[in-house]
Parts: structure tokens; sequence; C-alpha cells
């Protein structure tokens, strides 16, 4: 099985059909994930067949709409997806700003980042994901944000402020929230701003041991994924329970509550994924 990540911002003259034409595609295929479609592009991840996966590539690229995408895969055992979602929104990923893709800055390949972190220059390293995703990997010494949601990002311009005139490079995962945050910084005065081409996934892929630590979060049934040909686990976060070195999420197994949090998996099945407040609660319960 594979899963496949990729966007591509493109003007959609009609959104609402190009959404039932790719869901009866992808349906038909068997594939899985989340597929978002918009008047300024398309944004997706998905799981299926290594031979399902292929097809539906084809066909993106023979589209004319959807041609050169820059496609990044993994492998998995199995679908990482219960169901597939294909669905038309109002921007392909949520910024709420009036700034496009059209604006972006210009890329720095993970060559040329490699290369730079390694000769030390003075680079501002800006994650752009939120700061769960932070908490388990990140580039060594970036500045990394308080936000939950990307759509609060222009909340934080003022954190920023002093990077206004020092190089700042942004990054992601898979590099399609940099295309509007390097825009939107732009905007707002930043002049010396570059994007990481392809976000961490392709930076990881190039350099499995470089300048990114520790686990690249997922928003898929993994959770997290390490990189490929990583020699030694270089973990940055710790189990809630224990302080045990850990990147494992999970999501409290008490029905009401959607708490994600770090947690190895012996402290999993001692307190039955439960996260620290209704650990305490359970144990209260029964004192």
């Amino acid at each position: 099985m594979r899963v496949l990540l990729y966007y591509k911002y493109v003007d959609i003259p009609d959104p609402a059909k190009e959404t039932e034409q790719h869901r009866a595609f992808a349906q038909s295929l068997g594939l899985r994930g989340r597929i978002f479609i918009s008047a300024e592009g398309l944004n997706g991840t998905c799981s299926g067949t290594e031979e399902s996966i292929e097809v539906y590539k084809k066909y993106l690229n023979e589209h004319p709409l959807f041609s050169a995408i820059a496609f990044k895969e993994s492998e998995c055992e199995d679908h990482v997806f219960e169901k597939l979602f294909v669905r038309r929104r109002d921007e392909v990923v949520t910024l709420r700003s009036d700034v496009s893709a059209q604006q972006a800055a210009p890329y720095i390949t993970p060559a040329e980042l490699h290369e730079a972190l390694q000769r030390g220059e003075d680079l501002i390293l800006l994650d752009m994901r939120n700061d769960y995703e932070a908490a388990i990997g990140r580039f060594r010494g970036a500045k990394t944000l308080t936000m939950e949601n990307f759509r609060d990002l222009p909340k934080f311009l003022g954190e920023l402020e002093e990077f206004k005139h020092r190089a700042v490079i942004t990054y992601c995962t898979g590099g399609i929230r940099c295309e509007r945050a390097s825009a939107l910084l732009c905007k707002h005065g930043f002049t010396n701003v570059r994007q990481l081409e392809g976000g961490i996934v392709t930076y990881c892929d190039q350099y499995p041991n470089g300048f990114f630590e520790g686990s690249c979060f997922v928003f898929d049934a993994r959770m997290s994924t390490r990189p490929k040909g990583e020699l030694h686990p270089r973990y940055i976060s710790s189990c809630s329970f224990c302080q045990k070195p850990c990147d494992r999420y999970i999501d409290c197994s008490e029905i009401h509550c959607h708490e994600l949090f770090i947690c190895c998996e012996g402290c999993d099945r001692l307190r039955q994924g439960l996260c620290r407040a209704h650990h305490i609660e359970k144990m209260y319960q029964n004192c």
C-alpha cells in the first residue's frame, strides 16, 4: 500500500463539478483519504494499493488542470484512512486571509537549505505548522508558534516582527501551507522570505539524517512518520506520563474527550488510553 500527499494551486472554473468527477474516480479506485477542491486549487492525501495510486497519479498528470504535480509518497501496510472524503471548500487550506499562492515567496530547494545550514548561514527557520506538530519534530533551532490552527497565523505576525528584515525560510509538512504563509509575510513587509520546496517530507527523503530532528506529524491514522533511512532515532518529545523519549500521539479514549497527547505504548496500556485529566478522574472514582 502507498500514501500519496499532493497539492496544486490552480484556478478551477467549476469546483462543484470537479469535486463530483473527482469523487467518482477516486471511489472507483478504492482510494481512502481527504481531498479538498476549491476555486484556488486541489489539496489531497490518500492511501491505496500501489496499482490504484499509479492509476490516480496518471489521471492527475493527464488532467488539463492538475498536470506536473510534485507527488510525495510513502509506504504503509494498510489503509491509513477509514473512508474517502472528497469535498468542495472555500480554501484548499484554511487561512482566512486575502493572500493567494500567486504572491508566494520564492522557493529554496532542500539541497540549498541543507548546504546553507551546513555553512552556518544566519537563517530564521520558521515553522508554519500547528504547535502539536512541531512538538514531535522540527528543524534544529527553528522558530515555532503556539497556534492550534493554521488560520490563526495572522494573529502571530506581531510576534514575528523582529524577523522582518532577516533571511526567513518558512517550512511545513509538504509545502502547501507555506505557499500562502510566505505570501502573508511578504504582504506584511518581510523583505527576505523563501519557502522550503516540498516541505519536510521532501527534505527528509533527501537528508534523513540532516537538520530536521524528531518525527513528522501526519494527518492520518499513523499520526507520525520518521525519515526513511534515519540511522538513529532522534526524539525531541517524551511520553506525557513517564517522560520516556516518545513521538507516539494518541487520542484520549474517553468518549467525550478529544485530547491529543504523546503517550508510549506501556503507559497507554496502563492508563487505558486516558489523558492525564481523565486518568486522575478515574483514580478518584475508584477510591
